[in-house]
């Protein structure tokens, strides 16, 4: 079998942190039902052609109220999605508070089934609650040699390991977004994701993060959930 190029193996993820306006709350409830009926629609629509998670900060963080988690082979089907999704309904109430882009190379022996947007059943996206922030090193751990780094990197991940509910995800951003990488974890139970952020926080290689903040906790909630809960 012919190997498969390194560009068919990548994915665009790009995660859009919206928060709702006043106006939606406001409108008379019919027009509420309407308009969320119709973003429900186009995004199940859009479903069919990229990888699509919602999930809730609604309560959890005062700057935004969901995110949506999209992944494709393609930047431009993330663009299209958003375009349709933004014009669509209760989407017209939703303006875009924070953004970040990386990719990500799928593994060598991806599961069978995929699921739209070329992203394999089960990789990512599948439980319950998931923490987020963007990770810039500092200039010195570059200067490390790569068995240095190595040494570092396999302390993290013995320390990780303590957690086996808990999955991660690193997506890269160089050219493409301000921060160097999109660190990701879930996990189905929170005290475990809490607890496994805090073990990681201790370890030596937290010395060179020059910036790992915003942290976005968010609530996986199907999107009729989610605008249900915010008028």
């Amino acid at each position: 079998m012919e190997k498969k190029s390194r560009q068919s193996d990548i994915r665009y993820a790009n995660f859009l942190f919206l928060k709702a306006a006043p106006e939606f709350r406001r409108l008379l409830s019919n027009e509420r039902i309407a308009a969320k009926q119709e973003l429900e629609n186009t995004v199940s629509a859009a479903q069919e052609e990229v990888f699509l998670r919602t999930y809730s900060l609604v309560g959890l963080d005062a700057r935004c109220d969901m995110l949506l988690w999209m992944a494709a082979p393609d930047i431009r089907l993330i663009q299209k999605a958003w375009s349709r999704i933004s014009t669509s309904g209760a989407g017209r109430y939703f303006t875009p508070a924070m953004c970040f882009i990386g990719l990500f190379t799928l593994p060598e022996q991806p599961p069978a089934r995929n699921c739209a947007g070329g992203v394999p059943a089960g990789l990512f996206g599948k439980y319950r609650y998931m923490l987020l922030h963007p990770l810039v090193r500092a200039h010195a751990w570059h200067e490390l040699s790569q068995p240095e780094r190595d040494k570092f990197l396999a302390e993290r991940q013995a320390a990780l390991s303590r957690f086996p509910g808990v999955a991660e995800h690193f997506f890269h951003s160089y050219g493409m977004d301000e921060q160097e990488h999109i660190v990701v974890r879930e996990a189905d139970a929170l005290e475990d994701l809490a607890l496994a952020s805090r073990d990681l926080r201790e370890l030596r290689i937290k010395q060179f993060a020059l910036r790992d903040t915003p942290n976005m906790l968010c609530v996986g909630a199907d999107l009729a959930e989610i605008l249900d809960s915010l008028g």
